[in-house]
């Protein structure tokens, strides 16, 4: 027995030591935070208290959002982008928004799994597919706020216990009509 074991047991001759709580390892991730931060926020409590290690970038201009999607600031294989978006791409505040030609241009994101919460950035798949990235989950129209964060919530639990990527994807998008609208894309 530990030291607090044996005084808890001094104590009370009855109570039995605690068991030791494992150590669980930690999965990381990157938020990338495009605009205003309380969707950011949001994900980032629900999934560190998901047991998830966060990586959170607060992004200020469409120049560190390019360098960043070019690997030229570190993030990790999976990356959640809290952004707005809209037909024309990621909306980035007071600038031109990150277009599909701009990802084909500077982005590097070898073997990536990017879940992009921004309103109908689905229409980007492709063009994060030929920046490399392996995995691309978006929402196909403009889902309600709420709706972005119910969705990431019940994919990264889903994740927790190890239920493959493409199912998790599946059942958080069956969570409610307003989350049906994100959808996985993956390299064959």
């Amino acid at each position: 027995m530990d030291r607090h074991s044996d005084l808890a047991a001094e104590g009370n001759p009855q109570k039995k030591p605690r068991p030791m709580i494992p150590y669980l390892p930690k999965q990381n991730l990157t938020i990338v935070a495009v605009g205003d931060a309380l969707e950011a926020n949001a994900v980032r409590a629900t999934l560190e208290g998901l047991n998830y290690r966060t990586t959170t970038h607060w992004i200020g201009s469409r120049a560190e959002l390019l360098k960043l999607l070019a690997g030229e600031i570190p993030t990790d294989d999976t990356v959640v982008l809290s952004c707005h978006g809209d037909e024309q791409g990621i909306l980035v505040p007071e600038e031109p928004p990150i277009t599909a030609a701009d990802l084909r241009t500077h982005a590097r994101l070898d073997g990536k799994t990017i879940v992009n919460l921004g309103c109908e950035t689905h229409a980007m798949a492709a063009a994060f597919h030929a920046a490399g990235a392996s995995h691309y989950i978006a929402p196909t129209d403009s889902p309600d706020g709420t709706a972005a964060l119910a969705f990431v919530t019940n994919l990264f639990f889903l994740r927790t216990y190890d239920v493959p990527l493409d199912e998790a994807v599946r059942r958080a998008a069956a969570f409610h009509p307003e989350c049906e609208q994100f959808q996985l894309n993956r390299i064959s």
